[in-house]
């Protein structure tokens, strides 16, 4: 078994952090979003994985990612 790492960004305005995440628990329950995955132990490659596409096109290099925290 391999480990991965599996990140979801999402940008939202809200009047505090606790808001901010309970609206994005929110979205969370009821719909699929776009995941960026970077496998731990081979070179650290990160790919973008949309869960809204069949599996044989949802994988794609995510080449020019830039994570929104740094």
């Amino acid at each position: 078994m391999t480990h991965y790492k599996v990140t979801l960004e999402i940008e939202v305005n809200a009047d505090s952090p606790l808001e901010a995440a309970k609206t994005v628990q929110g979205w969370l329950r009821s719909d699929d979003y776009q995941y960026y995955v970077q496998e731990d132990e081979v070179d650290g490659k990160i790919v973008s994985v949309d869960l809204t596409e069949a599996d044989e096109d949802a994988v794609l290099p995510a080449d020019d990612y830039t994570p929104l925290i740094s």
